[in-house]
């Protein structure tokens, strides 16, 4: 009998101490890289409709054919990960930078003119990993784009800041195509490494 009450509490030993190894990664990855609003219970945080987890590079990331362009914002160069859309770390929300590029005061939308009043590009990601910031040829064309929606932008409520936004396109017909761009988190020598 006591043999195997002593591998039940083996068993249980090991399980908390994975638990706790498993916990303490999270809670060191959340408290150096992610900023949480909401309310701190025992249990972690409690999102509140003001809940934002963000770090200080999260680039937007729309993905056409294949390819993927991030929104950057040209203000000349030298390029830097700080040029990218969500890595200047001015922000109070993982989404705040995009919803930040509206200026016509609807409140709703991006159209392509708020774009280039905000200078932005969707610049192409290379194959070997870089951005093709000296390649204008390359980058998306903001005239393609219908709209950028803001009324419906998602994130997940997970360890890793992450969410979605719609960009509507236009089609030659006229019509438009939802196509689901992302935010996500970068560290900043990744963000970095896509500029050298």
């Amino acid at each position: 009998m006591g043999s195997k009450w002593f591998h039940i509490l083996n068993k249980i030993f090991a399980v908390i101490i994975i638990l706790i190894i498993t916990a303490s990664y999270t809670l060191a990855e959340t408290r150096t890289h992610t900023i949480r609003r909401g309310v701190r219970t025992m249990y972690g945080y409690i999102p509140t409709p003001s809940y934002g987890a963000y770090t200080n590079c999260d680039p937007f990331i729309l993905t056409v054919s294949g390819y993927k362009y991030y929104m950057l914002i040209d203000r000349g160069q030298p390029y830097t990960y700080k040029s990218l859309l969500g890595c200047n770390g001015h922000k109070r929300s993982l989404l705040g930078p995009l919803e930040a590029l509206e200026s016509d005061g609807d409140g709703e939308k991006l159209t392509p003119a708020e774009l280039r009043r905000a200078h932005v590009r969707f610049v192409k990601l290379k194959t070997n990993g870089r951005l093709a910031v000296n390649e204008k040829n390359l980058d998306f064309d903001i005239n393609k784009i219908g709209y950028v929606d803001l009324r419906r932008v998602r994130f997940s409520i997970s360890t890793a800041p992450h969410g979605n936004f719609d960009v509507y396109l236009k089609r030659e017909s006229g019509s438009l195509r939802k196509v689901v761009a992302s935010v996500n988190t970068h560290s900043v020598r990744t963000a970095q490494r896509m500029f050298e």
